[in-house]
């Protein structure tokens, strides 16, 4: 019985160090950092909430493309306008 060849996959294995981008392949963009104000002003607000709340709290800002935090404070501002004396 005639012994199978084996294929040559050496070609397949990177070696550490030797890769080299496509001639034509764009450079990454950096990713963007949040502005240095809003990350030395962001700590944690830890309560608790009914999970009815928190999921429909996340529901609205996923459906109006906003971040929770963005949420929380949007809502804040709109009661503390509504309610100042």
């Amino acid at each position: 019985m005639a012994t199978k060849k084996t294929a040559d996959l050496s070609g397949l294995v990177a070696t550490k160090g030797s890769a080299a981008p496509i001639a034509d392949m764009p450079s990454r963009s950096p990713m963007p950092t949040p502005a240095a104000d809003d990350a030395v002003n962001n700590v944690p607000l830890n309560f608790r909430v009914s999970a009815e709340l928190r999921r429909r709290f996340r529901m609205f800002a996923a459906a109006n493309d906003l971040k929770l935090n963005e949420l929380l404070r949007l809502a804040f501002d709109e009661y503390e306008q509504r309610h100042s004396h």
